[in-house]
């Protein structure tokens, strides 16, 4: 147990308060990195100016990969229960090129250019965000092991249905919208910040997750 953000608990009280325009890092013990992304359109490119802030993103992207990709290379788009792939340089969806844009579908392949290669999925029909995996050795600044585009929710839990996967976990945790905030529930006992949880609280930034073998920090990325 234990590798979560180096970020101190000052900086995290003057982080933004909670919204559900705002992007967040999900860092899960024993499971990996997440971005939970929330708006409807990301701007995948390449690497922004040397120096600048953000770990993730670049002046021209919101998904800012070291790689060799043009500023703006693709846009992803969520429209009602469907996600767009449009590109602006090249770029191959299940091998076949795409010129404008194009419908993707669960499990879809994405190369960017010659050798960047994104996974699109849909783990299950219950919810409508999709997910973003690295195929190739492809990362931005910060390394993550995956995205949420997170419409409505974001499943966490020990079967492949769940948005990210956490194999040793008894139970599951769903991350859910409510207005403009972002709130937890959980049939297990859980916690955030040691209260409980489990019929449903509030997300802040910097919160502590916990219960019966899980635990997870909730963090607001710029």
């Amino acid at each position: 147990m234990g590798f979560f953000s180096p970020t101190s608990r000052d900086d995290r009280q003057s982080a933004a308060p909670t919204d559900a325009g705002t992007n967040y890092l999900l860092w899960i013990d024993g499971v990996g990195t997440w971005l939970v992304y929330l708006q409807e359109t990301l701007r995948i490119g390449g690497p922004g100016k040397p120096g600048s802030s953000s770990p993730l993103r670049s002046e021209w992207a919101d998904l800012a990969l070291l790689s060799n990709l043009s500023r703006h290379h693709a846009t992803i788009t969520r429209s009602g229960e469907s996600y767009y792939l449009e590109a602006h340089a090249p770029v191959l969806c299940q091998e076949h090129p795409v010129n404008d844009r194009v419908l993707l579908s669960d499990r879809a392949t994405l190369k960017l250019n010659q050798d960047t290669i994104l996974s699109f999925t849909q783990p299950t029909a219950l919810s409508t965000s999709a997910c973003l995996e690295f195929t190739s050795f492809h990362q931005p600044q910060q390394r993550l092991d995956g995205i949420v585009l997170m419409a409505d929710n974001c499943l966490l839990g020990a079967t492949g249905e769940n948005h990210i996967v956490c194999k040793n976990w008894p139970g599951s945790v769903v991350i859910y919208r409510q207005g403009d905030q972002v709130l937890c529930r959980s049939r297990q006992e859980i916690y955030v910040n040691e209260e409980p949880a489990s019929q449903g609280a509030v997300l802040t930034p910097g919160c502590l997750v916990s219960g019966p073998e899980l635990r997870f920090r909730w963090e607001v990325i710029v």
